[in-house]
């Protein structure tokens, strides 16, 4: 599964480049809110808490085209909805490195855009 498809992002935003833009800056924005929200939730063993903030997640990374960060957050997801929170740790560290993994194919995507 691929970090990051070019083509899909491209085709969300219909080859516009400042949406493009746009839509990774608004990404980067809420992104990090939000995984702090989930990593509390986590940590408090806030099931409801993990699925809703892992379900904003899959949703802003689907309409990035990030393939693999999406289904490590909707596996998180899907741990929150059915609290077996006790595999939830593990499934934050999956998202968190397809984040680390998404971070710089965003930024020379971005850059080429320029």
């Amino acid at each position: 599964m691929k970090t990051l498809d070019r083509n899909l992002l491209l085709e969300n935003v219909d080859g516009d480049f400042d949406l493009l833009r746009e839509l990774v800056d608004l990404f980067h924005e809420s992104c990090g809110e939000i995984l702090g929200n989930l990593r509390q939730a986590v940590d408090s063993s806030a099931a409801d808490d993990v699925s809703r903030f892992a379900h904003q997640l899959k949703g802003a990374l689907a309409n990035l085209g990030a393939q693999a960060g999406a289904e490590a957050a909707r596996q998180l997801e899907s741990i929150g909805r059915t609290a077996a929170i006790q595999d939830a740790p593990s499934a934050l560290a999956e998202l968190e490195r397809q984040l680390d993994l998404l971070a710089p194919e965003l930024q020379q995507l971005v850059d080429t855009a320029a």
